[in-house]
């Protein structure tokens, strides 16, 4: 009898060894809290596991369907949904002229006509959101989750809270202004139309539903009339709006001269998702009528076993345009810039009033009042009515299209933090582009919230060309720039239960039961969830809190937001992480204590940054210097003002000239500390002895590793992550001292100790190796216990090469044959038989075999080559588990034997191949059933099945 060994899951095979001395398994003699850390790592629970955007399609659906999804769920190992109706979407031909090619070491777009026949079908029958019969389907869903133990939670608009019951009177608002000029010193009797220019900086396409909006009321402001040709100062605006009569006449005494007459009002910007009017962000009437449509009259309607699993209400992200204005926004603005608005209003259309610098405190006043305005009003008050009716509130609050909001106030608002990342796509192809977390995971740190969720795998463009090993490298990406729980785009939710792929949303990366690889997902939840679970431990470890102002993004660019992903400035470099906080984390959380910056809930910080883009108020600037005077050390110059009109400018002028009036000089003593410029935050770090929290040198040409650091009370924990698939062999060198490495492998789940490292400087400097997109936690927590020379790493070295015949069997439901032999492998696409040549799903490769030299002293393992694109392996009648990313291979020891192995090795591909061959055939010997055709028969078979070479393999200890 063989001695008995763990089975593994490998996906690496850096992973995957409990092989000799240098390898042992973490042991589960140390104190409680380790071996809990262990065992939810390994098997992680309910709250951290992945949750699915449940993405109805505005069409009729069944009980049935519903069940049959949320069963599917809680069978691979979510934790729960949200519904999402957005139908099918628009995204068609018109995003399949490009084609996304991920490489072994880059990701490329390249033009094609493979999908220039292709078509979106959109269904026939309709459901309305929020409508009674949508809202019972609603009911049993959340009942069916309560059932199932998943949670539940419902969208309350998308994009940023659109709905079918909004009136362009509850819509989002825009300031318009018309002028006249007029020569005074006698009465003017004239006819003043509505104005209809916009004050407004971004707008969509004004179709005939946006032209009905704005037409469909509007109400004046105020009516200002100043002498021309100058700058006037405030008294000399004249306020004649009762000076216009109900017909729209204007009958006014003018005095003496040449004046300008500006005449503002307000109106409903149009601003709609496909005919579906935008709510009034800047409202609080407008939120509490949505929700009273909306969520509020789902909840009367609920029963206490409905409302079991119904958790949390969502709001979108913002694609809902710039809105400028809302019935009561004097009196916000009164209240919060403690002064009136409308005499200033000329300013808004470039008038310069009193000064350049007043119209600029004024213009920045207004700004922020609309800042203001979109956190409180919207995403505060949806936080405020869900923590009535015993709902957590969550909003994609952190960008990218919102340009006018303090983002991480936004967030502030929320009991989750939530940002998004997409696969490559054409939509959006660079990294600034598709990784959009970052802000949320900073506002996450610097307001003390656990959870970073996001919007996962969004894509538009690709259809069933992805599989989890592609999106590994995203989710890692994601981790690395502080995400911590997964959210999946896109669940779709069809009402038939047996057409394939069946009808299905035109964007996201199709995670779903009617997915080739679905049956075979949990490993890589599994991994997903293992992930979450670490990095929602302790806190984030930063050394640099940059101080970001409002973050007011005038401009920017949603497709290329660097601030969006990790993204450290040259000053900084690489092996330090960091935060940005806001002018309210500023005066309101921030305090210097025990040398170090810190925050109320733990975080902390070696040194406060202030770039000189920056904007800084007045409260700001004093803030920073108690800062400085209490012991911090600053770095930067503040060459930017927010001031508003009632700032002190002379005040901000000599604190800013007693600062950085010798900038020669290069450093002020303030205090217990001091200002720096004319130095990177590197040197100045390093000046304090504070060395990189990471680094990793050895890299191949191409290499990228990433990072990021957890601390808990009694432990660090680093996840580092290789970007592209060539394997690298380099040293990692972790500031932490004094500890035992330990390798946690987020794939398979196991843990073992690394004991060949030294320590130099209060470093750990350990030699790893990274194979293709792989990636590890490694854990500092007990005293070291082991350290010697002997590789962390096997070196694996060929027994034999599998060769001959394979049995193979098809699903003959998806036009494959029962039963075939191959003589070789071979790629399916490249088979003569059409069966084959176009199969999607899973086939069964059966083949028996011999060792040759069986050694029950060595560890065995099976290395199936190349694979398109999961495997589930059996040897000898048991289940050695599913492989989903490279390099494929399994650990066979303890099911090994010398003679008549019976090996058995389900693989399978992904959709196109089918979808291809179908678009040779009619209609009515169509195999699918859906309404995305963008696959055509001018496009490429995908390489598809097991390729090999598959080979027996044991390891050698360096």
């Amino acid at each position: 009898m063989r001695r008995s060994h763990l089975i593994l899951v490998v996906s690496s095979f850096y992973f995957a060894m409990l092989l000799f001395t240098s390898c042992l398994t973490v042991s589960n003699t140390g104190d409680s809290a380790n071996v809990t850390l262990q065992q939810n790592f390994k098997n992680p629970p309910h709250e951290v596991r992945p949750q699915a955007w449940w993405w109805w399609l505005q069409t009729p659906t069944n009980n049935e369907a519903i069940t049959k999804d949320l069963e599917e769920m809680k069978a691979k190992g979510l934790s729960g949904c949200m519904v999402l109706d957005g139908g099918v979407g628009p995204f068609g031909p018109r995003k399949w002229k490009k084609k996304t090619i991920i490489d072994s070491t880059e990701i490329r777009y390249e033009v094609t006509d493979e999908y220039k026949d292709g078509s979106l079908r959109q269904p026939t029958e309709k459901i309305e959101v929020w409508s009674k019969p949508w809202r019972d389907k609603i009911r049993f869903a959340s009942l069916e989750a309560g059932r199932l133990g998943l949670d539940f939670g419902v969208f309350i608009g998308p994009a940023g809270c659109a709905a079918p019951w909004v009136t362009p009177s509850h819509g989002q608002q825009e300031l318009v202004w018309g002028e006249l000029m007029v020569e005074g010193g006698n009465i003017i009797n004239q006819e003043f139309p509505e104005p209809n220019f916009p004050v407004q900086t971004k707008r969509q396409r004004e179709d005939q539903t946006v032209k009905d909006a704005q037409n469909a009321f509007y109400n004046d402001i105020a009516i200002l009339a100043f002498p021309d040709g100058k700058t006037p100062s405030i008294n000399e605006i004249i306020n004649i709006t009762d000076k216009l009569d109900e017909k729209g006449r204007l009958k006014w005494n003018a005095p003496k001269g040449h004046w300008r007459i500006i005449r503002f009002g307000y109106r409903p910007t149009g601003r709609n998702l496909g005919g579906i009017f935008y709510i009034d962000h800047l409202s609080k009437e407008a939120f509490d009528l949505h929700w009273q449509k909306t969520v509020g009259t789902l909840l009367k309607e609920m029963s206490p076993d409905e409302r079991k699993a119904f958790k949390y209400v969502e709001c979108d992200s913002w694609e809902a345009g710039d809105p400028n204005w809302t019935k009561y926004f004097p009196d916000e603005f009164r209240q919060r810039r403690g002064y009136d608005i409308v005499k200033y209003m000329p300013a808004l259309v470039g008038v310069n009033i009193e000064s350049d610098k007043t119209t600029e405190h004024f213009l920045n006043d207004f700004r922020l009042t609309i800042s203001d305005l979109i956190s409180e009003n919207h995403y505060g008050r949806q936080q405020e009515v869900a923590h009535e009716h015993g709902l957590d509130s969550y909003a994609e609050a952190a960008g990218p299209h919102q340009y006018q909001a303090d983002l991480k106030k936004c967030v502030s608002k929320c009991d989750v933090a939530m940002g998004e990342f997409w696969m490559p796509s054409p939509h959006r192809e660079k990294p600034s582009g598709r990784f959009l977390v970052r802000e949320a995971a900073t506002a996450a740190h610097i307001y003390g919230i656990k959870k970073v969720f996001a919007e996962s795998f969004t894509s538009v463009g690709p259809n069933w060309e992805v599989s989890p090993f592609q999106m590994k490298a995203a989710a890692d990406q994601a981790f690395c720039d502080g995400l911590n729980w997964i959210c999946f785009h896109t669940f779709s939710h069809r009402p038939s239960i047996t057409e394939m792929p069946g009808l299905t949303h035109s964007a996201g990366t199709h995670f779903d039961r009617t997915n080739t690889w679905w049956n075979q997902s949990m490993p890589f939840v599994d991994y997903l969830s293992r992930c979450s679970y670490m990095l929602q431990q302790g806190l984030f470890v930063a050394d640099v809190l940059f101080y970001n102002g409002h973050g007011l993004r005038l401009g920017a660019d949603a497709f290329e937001w660097e601030d969006g992903m990790k993204n450290p400035p040259v000053s900084l470099g690489k092996g330090y992480d960091y935060d940005k906080c806001n002018e309210e984390v500023l005066l309101t959380r921030l305090e210097f204590k025990n040398n170090k910056l810190v925050l109320p809930d733990g975080m902390n910080y070696k040194v406060l940054v202030v770039d000189e883009k920056t904007p800084v108020s007045l409260k700001a600037l004093k803030k920073i210097i108690k800062l400085a005077e209490q012991g911090a050390t600053v770095v930067g110059q503040i060459e930017t003002s927010m001031l508003g009109k009632t700032d002190d400018v002379a005040e901000y002028q000599n604190l800013t000239k007693r600062i950085w009036g010798n900038l020669e000089k290069g450093e002020y003593k303030i205090g217990k500390g001091k200002f720096v410029w004319n130095k990177s935050i590197r040197e100045v770090l390093q000046n304090q002895n504070i060395l990189p929290d990471f680094e990793c040198t050895g890299l191949s040409d191409v290499g990228v590793v990433d990072f990021i650091h957890r601390k808990t009370e009694d432990s660090d924990i680093y996840y580092v992550a290789s970007k592209w698939q060539p394997i690298e062999k380099v040293e990692c060198t972790f500031r932490v001292s004094d500890k035992q490495p330990e390798l946690w492998n987020p794939v398979t789940g196991e843990t073992r100790l690394l004991t060949n490292f030294k320590e130099e400087n209060g470093q750990t400097i350990i030699p790893m190796e990274f194979g293709p997109s792989s990636s590890y936690f490694v854990v500092f927590k007990e005293p070291i216990s082991i350290q010697n020379s002997v590789s962390n790493w096997p070196t694996f070295k060929t027994v034999q090469q599998i060769e001959g015949v394979w049995n193979l069997s098809f699903d003959k439901n998806w036009g494959g044959p029962e039963t075939i032999v191959f003589p070789d492998l071979i790629d399916w696409s490249k088979h003569d038989i059409s069966g084959i040549k176009y199969y999607s799903g899973t086939a069964t490769y059966r083949k028996t075999f011999d060792v040759k030299n069986l050694n029950e002293n060595e560890e065995f393992y099976l290395d199936l080559g190349q694979v398109h694109e999961l495997a589930r392996v059996k040897l000898n009648g048991i289940d050695l588990g599913i492989t989903w990313s490279k390099p494929y291979r399994v650990n066979m020891t303890s099911q090994v034997r010398a003679k008549d192995n019976t090996l058995e090795i389900d693989v399978v591909n992904l959709w196109p191949n089918r979808l291809i061959g179908d678009a040779f055939l009619p209609e009515e010997e169509q195999f699918t059933k859906t309404n995305i055709r963008k696959f055509t028969k001018a496009t490429q078979l995908l390489p598809s099945g097991l390729i090999g070479p598959v080979k027996i393999l044991t390891t050698e200890t360096n």
